[in-house]
């Protein structure tokens, strides 16, 4: 199956092309670099150890899980729809694979969703400044635009990138809630 891009899409991208320029064309260079496997991994890895040093081993293993399955999940679906990138002439940046869902708006979504939750349940300081926690999103919308603009992705993509990685962060929530008593309860030191 080979999913084809939308007439949405083209007009997007069309539209796009019109606009590009310099400084806007370095900057977005610069901001998708936030969405690249190197830097999410640097940022599980960072927000692991700072649940495990919190004795959370169960946070730990919610952004380990929820990325890895995450990252899992999105490979499956590129390879199942198969959906080819925009013609390489509309690229800014040099880049393979396949296109839907975007890997960079879905896996910035789960990793930085992820992270605030995590944050959020570890540190009174950011319970007590919620609106630290709208740097999450804001970063997954300017990856996902990033890759837009940059021509290695149609619109839909990053929709639907955007749409399964909040829906993947819920699951993992979801699974969270279920299993976080029996972990909690196997790894907290007994009450004497």
């Amino acid at each position: 199956m080979s999913l084809s891009p939308f007439a949405f899409d083209q007009n997007v991208t069309h539209w796009v092309l019109g606009i590009r320029g310099e400084p806007w064309n370095s900057l977005w260079q610069m901001v998708t670099v936030l969405g690249d496997t190197l830097t999410l991994t640097l940022v599980v890895i960072a927000v692991f150890v700072l649940a495990w040093m919190g004795n959370r081993i169960d946070l730990a293993a919610l952004i380990a899980a929820g990325t890895l399955s995450g990252y899992a999940l999105m490979s499956i679906l590129k390879h199942t729809f198969g959906r080819q990138r925009p013609p390489i002439a509309d690229r800014l940046i040099d880049v393979g694979g396949l296109s839907f869902p975007s890997g960079h708006a879905m896996m910035s979504t789960v990793v930085y969703g992820l992270a605030a939750v995590i944050c959020y349940r570890l540190y009174a300081w950011v319970r007590e400044h919620p609106l630290v926690l709208a740097v999450a999103p804001l970063l997954a919308v300017v990856v996902g635009l990033s890759r837009v603009y940059l021509g290695a992705h149609w619109l839909s993509d990053v929709l639907v990138g955007w749409t399964l990685g909040a829906v993947w962060i819920a699951v993992c929530l979801i699974a969270h809630a279920q299993i976080s008593p029996w972990v909690r309860a196997r790894t907290e030191p007994s009450a004497a």
